[in-house]
C-alpha cells in the first residue's frame, strides 16, 4: 500500500527509478520535523529493492558532525571490500574505512572525493545503485563537501542519490550545490506539504468521527509526526525523538529552552531571561542556538516561539518539577514589575502559588473574573486552583469562591462538579445576602434541569423566589422556574411570572431579557394550544434577537437555544436553523459548553426535517457524545432518538433501532418528547407484529392525550405507516382521518404529514385518485418549508398512485423527482423503491444504481461469501459501517439479501 498523501511523490520516484541512468540523477527531499521525510524514503527503499537495485543509506544525527564523513561511511562501509579496490583508492579511503588497512598519512579531500565518486561508480554496476540519505541537516562538513563535490562531478552510471533534510537547518554549502543541481537538471526537488484533513481521516480510519479528524488535523497542522504524538501514549517513541533533539543542547541553552516554555508562546528574551535568572547576553546567545537547531523560529510578526506547540509541551515536561514551580514564580513576579495585565499574571501564578497564599488568591480571582465572559474554562480553572489555596477562617471569601467557581464550571459543560459547588455555596451564604443566593440557585436549577433533575431544580428554585421582581436576579430566577415547567408541560401554574417577568424587562430596558421572556411566552402558548399568540411572541422574540449584537447576548446564549427550539415547533425551521447556527458559534467562541447539547439537538431536529439525513445524524451523535460526557441524560436521550429517527429515515434500520435501544438502556427520558418516547422509538423501528398497539399505549390511546395538540398529525402519521407496513391498511386511512382533522393551516409540516398519511392509505386500499389528489396537497405542503425528504416521499406517493391509474407520463414525472430528491436527501432504500417503480414503467432514475468504490468492494466481499465481522476486519472499519453500507447497496441495486446480491454480482449485475 502506498504512504498514505505521498502517492505523486512516490509515483515521481518510480519514474526517476524507470529511467535510472540520465538526468535528473538526484532527489531532494525537502519538508517540516516530522512532516514525512523518513517514511518516503523508507517507501522509496521498497520501490528500488523490488526493481532489483542495490540500496544503500544512512541517517545523520547530530552526534555525526563530529565525525568527517561520518554519513557516507554508515552508508557504504558494509559494502567495501579491499579487494574490489585498486591501490591508490584503498589508500585515500583507508582513513573512512578500516577494513581496508591502517592511513599512510594524511589524503587530500580531493582525492577521498575522487574515490568515493569511483566506489559509487563501482556499486551500481551491474543493476544500478540508490544511496539514500536521511536526515541531511545533521551531516558532518566532510560529507558536505563530499556532497557538493559530486553534485558537481556527478558519478558515471545508474547512481540514483537521495537527500532528505530540514530546510531551516540544512548547510549552505550542501544546498546551494543542490539549487545549483535543480538549475542544471540534475536534481529534482520533492517538497513534502501538511496532509489534508482527507488524509488524516484516512490514517485514523473509518471509526474515527470527522470532527474528531478536523480537530486533529488542525492541532496537527497536517503533520504526521505530530499527529502521532496526539495519539499515542507519552511513553512511546515520537516524544523520545523530540527529547533526543534536547539532549544535545549545552546547558545553558537547554536553560533557556525549559524557560521559553515556562513564558509560553510566542514569547519574549527579556521575560526568558528573567525566568532562567541569566544575562540578556547569554540568553539571547542561546536562542540563536535554539533558532539554528529548528527549536525556535520567528513568525510572521518577528516574534519567538517554538516550532509547534507539542515542541514547546515535551520541552516544558523536560524541566525538573521544583525548578518549574520556581521559574513560574519568577515569571509571575516579573510580569507583575512590569505591570502586566492580572489575567497574564494569573497562568505563573496558579502554577507558582502555595496553599494560604491570599496575594496569589487575590489575582486569581481577579484573573477569572477579568475573564468569565471570554474564557469561563480558564476562569473555572484559576478559580478552582483559588479554592485549593483558601486557608481557614476565610467565610465570606469562600462563599464568593463557591458561587464563582460553581457558575464558571457549570456553564463549561462540568455540570455535576459545578452543582455540587453551588449546593455548598447555598448551605453556607448567609440568608441576608439575597442576590447572592438568588444567582446560585438559579445556577444550580438550571443545571438541575440539565442533568434531568427537574423536581430538584424546582424546590432549589422555589425555596429563593422572591414575592415581587425588582432586580435582573430575581427576574432570571423566575425565567427558570418557567423553563423547568415548560420543559415538563407543567406551565400553568407558573404562566403568570411570564407576564411579571416581561413587565421587568420593560421597565429595565432589558432587550436580552425581554427576548428570552417572549420565547419562552411563544413555547408556553404552543404547548398550551394558542398557536396565534404563539406566533406572535416568536415573531417579537426573533425580531429583537436579531437586533442584539453578539457582545450583548453574552451570558444568555440559552435564547438562541430556547428560540430555534421553538421555531423549530412553528415550522419556521430556515430561522429555526440560522439561530441555532448563531447559537452555536457564540458557544464555542465563549467556552459555553453546557448550551451546547441543547443547540445541536435542536439542530439535529431541523436538519431531519429539512432532509439532510446524514448531517442530522451526525449532529445528533455529536450531541449525544457531549451530553454523556456532562452527564445530561436527557440531552443524550434527546440526541439518540433523533439519530433513530433520522437513520430510520435514510432505511438504516439497524443503526436506528441500535441508537433507539441506547435510549432506552439510560436512566432519563428525553427532553421534549412525550412520555416514554425511547420506548416509543425502539418499538417503531423493531418487526414486531404488535407493535402499533405497542405504540399506541405508549402515546395513551387513539386520542394521543400525551402529545401536544400541534404535534398529533406527526404521531398520526407514523401509526398510519407502521399499520401499513403490517398490511392493516384500513386502521391506517383511520390514522390519516384522524391527523387531518388536527392539523393546522398555519403548520405547513404538519398538513403535509397528515396527507401523505392520506395518500399513503390510499394507496393500501386501492383508492388511488384521491391517494394522487393528496400526496400533491402534500408536496406543496411540504415545499412551503423546504422538506426535500418528506416531499421525496410524496411524490413517490403520487407517483405510484398515478401509475395505478394508467397515466404512465405524469407517474414517471413523479418517480423521477422523487428519486432525485430521496438520493439527495440520504434515503438510498426509498429511492431504490423509486427506481423499481421506474423500471416497471421502463425508465430507469438516473444513477440511483451506481455504488462507490467502497459499495463495490463491500458488494464484491459479500459475493464471495465473506461475513460482516470479516469484512470490517479485512477494511479496518467497524460491523455497523459495513451494514451501513449494504443496507445503500441492497438499495441501490434493487435487492433484499446477501444471496440476491451475490447472485446478482456473479451475473454481472
Amino acid at each position: 500500500m502506498t504512504l498514505i498523501g505521498r502517492a505523486d511523490e512516490v509515483a515521481r520516484f518510480q519514474a526517476t527509478l524507470d529511467r535510472l541512468g540520465t538526468k535528473p540523477w538526484v532527489i531532494e527531499v525537502v519538508g517540516e520535523p516530522g512532516i514525512g521525510k523518513s517514511h518516503l524514503l523508507d517507501e522509496m527503499r521498497v520501490h528500488a529493492v523490488h526493481h532489483g537495485m542495490l540500496v544503500l543509506g544512512s541517517r545523520s544525527t547530530e552526534r555525526s558532525r563530529q565525525v568527517p564523513f561520518s554519513t557516507i561511511t554508515k552508508a557504504l562501509t558494509e559494502h567495501v571490500r579491499p579487494a574490489d579496490l585498486g591501490k591508490s583508492q584503498r589508500a585515500a579511503l583507508a582513513p573512512l574505512f578500516p577494513q581496508l588497512g591502517p592511513r599512510t598519512g594524511d589524503v587530500e579531500r580531493y582525492r577521498v572525493h575522487r574515490a568515493i565518486r569511483a566506489l559509487l561508480e563501482s556499486l551500481a554496476k551491474p543493476a544500478g545503485l540508490v544511496l539514500l540519505l536521511d536526515d541531511l541537516h545533521w551531516v558532518d562538513d566532510g560529507t558536505a563537501e563530499l556532497l557538493a563535490h559530486l553534485l558537481r562531478h556527478p558519478p558515471a552510471g545508474p547512481v540514483l542519490l537521495v537527500l532528505a533534510y530540514r530546510p531551516a537547518q540544512a548547510s549552505a554549502q550542501v544546498t546551494a550545490a543542490i539549487d545549483q543541481a535543480v538549475r542544471d537538471g540534475d536534481a529534482e526537488r520533492i517538497m513534502l506539504d501538511a496532509l489534508t484533513v482527507d488524509q488524516f481521516a484516512e490514517i485514523l480510519g473509518e471509526d474515527i468521527p470527522p470532527e474528531r479528524s478536523e480537530a486533529l488535523h488542525q492541532a496537527s497542522g497536517g503533520n504526521p509526526f505530530y499527529l502521532r504524538l496526539l495519539t499515542t501514549p507519552p511513553s512511546g517513541t515520537a516524544p523520545a525523538s523530540l527529547l533526543d533533539e534536547l539532549t544535545g543542547l549545552s546547558p545553558v541553552t537547554r536553560l533557556v529552552a525549559w524557560s521559553a516554555a515556562v513564558a509560553g508562546d510566542p514569547f519574549e528574551p527579556g521575560l526568558v531571561a528573567a525566568i532562567a535568572a541569566l544575562n540578556t547576553t547569554d540568553t539571547l546567545e542561546a536562542l540563536d542556538d535554539l533558532m539554528a537547531r529548528d527549536l525556535v523560529r520567528a513568525d510572521d510578526e518577528r516574534r519567538l516561539r517554538f516550532r509547534h506547540p507539542l515542541v514547546r509541551q515535551i520541552t516544558y515536561l523536560d524541566g525538573d518539577e521544583v525548578w518549574t514551580r520556581l521559574a513560574h514564580g519568577r515569571a509571575a513576579a516579573e510580569l507583575a514589575r512590569r505591570d502586566a495585565p492580572v489575567a497574564v499574571r494569573a497562568h505563573h501564578t496558579a502554577l507558582a502559588a502555595r496553599a494560604g497564599d491570599l496575594d496569589a488568591i487575590s489575582t486569581l480571582v481577579r484573573a477569572a473574573a477579568s475573564t468569565m465572559r471570554e474564557t469561563p474554562a480558564a476562569a473555572a480553572h484559576w478559580l478552582g486552583v483559588a479554592l485549593d489555596l483558601l486557608p481557614d477562617g476565610q467565610p465570606q471569601l469562600r462563599q464568593r469562591l463557591l458561587t464563582m467557581t460553581g457558575h464558571a464550571m457549570a456553564i463549561t459543560g462540568r455540570l455535576v462538579e459545578g452543582r455540587e459547588l453551588l449546593r455548598s455555596a447555598l448551605a453556607e451564604l448567609p440568608r441576608e445576602d439575597e442576590e447572592t443566593r438568588r444567582t446560585a440557585a438559579t445556577l444550580c436549577g438550571m443545571v438541575e434541569r440539565l442533568l434531568g433533575n427537574y423536581e430538584t431544580g424546582r424546590s432549589v428554585l422555589l425555596a429563593e423566589m422572591p414575592d415581587g421582581t425588582h432586580t435582573i436576579g430575581s427576574a432570571r430566577l423566575k425565567l427558570e422556574v418557567i423553563l423547568n415547567s415548560v420543559v415538563r408541560g407543567e406551565f400553568g401554574q407558573d404562566i403568570d411570572l411570564l407576564d411579571e417577568v416581561l413587565d421587568f424587562a420593560h421597565r429595565s430596558a432589558d432587550r436580552v431579557l425581554e427576548a428570552a421572556t417572549l420565547t419562552l411566552r411563544s413555547w408556553a402558548s404552543y404547548l398550551g394550544g394558542d398557536l396565534a399568540s404563539s406566533f406572535a411572541s416568536c415573531d417579537a422574540a426573533k425580531e429583537l434577537f436579531d437586533g442584539l449584537p453578539d457582545g450583548e447576548i453574552g451570558e444568555w446564549i440559552d435564547l438562541a437555544a430556547w428560540l430555534s427550539h421553538t421555531e423549530g415547533f412553528l415550522d419556521r425551521f430556515d430561522d429555526a436553523l440560522r439561530h441555532a447556527d448563531r447559537g452555536i458559534a457564540l458557544a464555542m467562541n465563549t467556552g459555553r459548553q453546557y448550551v451546547l447539547p441543547h443547540l445541536l439537538v435542536s439542530r439535529a431536529v431541523l436538519l431531519r426535517w429539512l432532509g439532510r439525513l446524514e448531517e442530522a445524524d451526525r449532529d445528533a451523535q455529536a450531541c449525544a457524545s457531549l451530553a454523556l460526557d456532562q452527564g445530561s441524560e436527557p440531552f443524550r436521550g434527546a440526541a439518540l432518538l433523533v439519530a433513530s429517527r433520522s437513520r430510520l429515515a435514510a432505511g438504516d434500520l439497524a443503526g436506528a433501532a441500535e441508537a433507539a435501544r441506547s435510549a432506552v438502556e439510560g436512566p432519563g427520558d428525553a427532553l421534549s418528547f412525550p412520555p416514554g418516547s425511547a420506548r416509543y422509538s425502539a418499538a417503531v423501528v423493531t418487526d414486531q407484529l404488535d407493535r402499533t398497539d405497542v405504540v399506541l399505549d405508549l402515546l395513551g390511546g387513539p386520542e394521543l392525550p400525551k402529545t401536544d395538540l400541534y404535534s398529533r398529525p406527526i404521531r398520526y402519521e407514523e401509526l398510519a405507516r407502521l399499520d401499513l407496513a403490517a398490511g392493516n391498511a384500513d386502521r391506517a386511512k383511520e390514522w390519516a382521518w384522524r391527523a387531518e382533522q388536527t392539523i393546522h393551516p398555519d403548520l405547513p409540516m404538519r398538513v403535509g404529514l397528515a396527507y401523505l398519511a392520506a395518500a399513503n392509505a390510499g394507496l393500501g386500499t386501492g383508492e388511488n385518485r384521491v391517494a394522487k389528489a393528496k400526496a400533491l396537497a402534500a408536496i406543496e405542503a411540504f415545499e412551503q418549508v423546504a422538506m426535500r425528504f418528506d416531499a421525496g416521499r410524496a411524490h413517490l406517493a403520487s407517483g405510484r398512485a398515478s401509475a395505478a391509474l394508467g397515466e404512465s407520463a405524469e407517474a414517471v414525472g413523479e418517480l423521477e423527482k422523487a428519486a432525485a430528491l430521496l438520493t439527495a436527501t440520504g434515503a438510498p432504500v426509498l429511492a431504490a423503491q423509486a427506481a423499481r417503480e421506474l423500471r416497471q414503467l421502463g425508465r430507469r432514475a438516473a444513477g440511483s444504481e451506481t455504488l462507490t468504490a467502497r459499495e463495490q468492494q463491500i458488494a464484491e466481499l459479500v459475493a464471495s461469501g465473506n461475513s460482516n465481522r470479516q469484512i470490517a476486519e479485512t477494511l479496518v472499519i467497524s460491523e455497523r459501517t459495513v451494514g451501513t453500507h449494504l443496507t445503500r447497496i441492497y438499495a441501490k441495486l434493487g435487492v433484499s439479501s446477501r444471496a440476491a446480491l451475490a447472485a446478482q454480482h456473479t451475473r454481472g449485475g
